[in-house]
């Protein structure tokens, strides 16, 4: 069953990649540019408690 749902997603983000690649390519690097900002705030906020 799990990689039954695994290959249904994997092909609906192939179909939305396909479909939209503007659009993918915008979320993908909006994503990217959240989890930066989130590892660069616990990198500051590691530095500051020593």
């Amino acid at each position: 069953m799990r990689r039954i749902i695994g290959v249904i997603v994997l092909l609906l983000v192939l179909f939305w990649v396909i479909s939209a690649p503007l659009t993918a390519s915008a979320t993908v690097n909006a994503i990217l540019a959240a989890l930066a900002s989130a590892a660069t705030s616990i990198i500051v906020f590691v530095r500051h408690l020593f």
